[in-house]
């Protein structure tokens, strides 16, 4: 979709807005979907969005929320939230279903590594320069010193009282004991919306550091897909355990599962509810500074 037909969706959801006299937290109440989500659909700022799924499944919502056919205002092509280039070549289908185009990079990152070639060559041989010199400054130094104290041989003894010693131990060990814990992170109530398959937990200013997102896979196990905007961090068929860590700076984080009953999630050891009823398929969201 051309950047200025997604204009276009987000000035004909806002006009549709205006004219029912309701504001962005009131479509917020009947949607769902954060303000600053819904302000940046409307101003196609669509790299604020968690990923492409939520693209289109959010501007289906706003539409259907404003009476407007989601069909007809979306056609057949998706928002072009980031610019890529497809290679159908590489297509595949996703766990929901949908078959998409991968993107081919092989070639671009053999270029890329050829042109740096002769810079890691230059900077390897520094080093090793570097490291005969320390090499050779250091045994001529230490051949000096032994040189210079072969006549003259000194020993001396200190000793620690016992009771000095056990103080000591007993500080530093009391030191260690009286290091505060790490707080337990705060979940809140998560939201449920069953239109986009999407269990939503709102924790604010948890952005600034990294969290530990733990998978424990039962019985045949269960796809797990982690992603933080458009980076896919995890990707994989989980049977056991896996520990997945979410860098600082990470404003939302999506965790996506199929055969969702196999599936135990926690956050920083809090406890994640995914979802309580069978289904295939389920995404967990979770904003990190709301």
């Amino acid at each position: 979709m051309s950047e200025t037909l997604t204009n276009q969706i987000g000035e004909q959801l806002k006009a549709a807005r205006l004219a029912k006299n309701m504001s962005l937290d009131d479509v917020q109440q009947i949607t769902k979907i954060q303000v600053r989500y819904l302000e940046a659909i409307e101003s196609n700022n669509l790299s604020v969005l968690p990923g492409d799924f939520y693209v289109r499944a959010f501007i289906r919502q706003y539409a259907l929320a404003m009476g407007l056919n989601p069909e007809d205002l979306l056609g057949e092509t998706r928002p072009a939230s980031i610019s890529r280039t497809n290679d159908l070549s590489r297509a595949h289908r996703d766990n929901d279903g949908i078959v998409r185009a991968g993107n081919d990079t092989q070639l671009s990152t053999k270029s890329r590594l050829s042109n740096l070639l002769p810079t890691i060559w230059v900077i390897l041989l520094v080093v090793i320069g570097l490291i005969v010199v320390w090499f050779a400054l250091t045994h001529l130094t230490q051949g000096k010193q032994q040189s210079n104290d072969s006549g003259n041989v000194s020993v001396s003894t200190s000793t620690v009282p016992a009771s000095q010693s056990s103080s000591t131990a007993a500080s530093s060990s009391s030191q260690k004991e009286k290091k505060p814990a790490k707080p337990a992170l705060n979940l809140g109530t998560p939201e449920q919306n069953t239109a986009l398959q999407t269990t939503i937990y709102n924790i604010s200013g948890q952005n600034n550091t990294a969290h530990t997102i733990k998978i424990n896979g039962q019985g045949t196990g269960t796809n797990v897909k982690v992603t933080v905007g458009q980076n896919i961090l995890f990707n994989e068929m989980v049977t056991t355990n896996k520990s997945i860590t979410v860098p600082t700076g990470t404003n939302a984080v999506n965790v996506q599962f199929t055969n969702v009953g196999n599936a135990v999630m926690t956050l920083d050891d809090q406890k994640i509810s995914v979802i309580n009823t069978a289904t295939p398929f389920w995404n967990v969201l979770i904003n990190l500074n709301k």
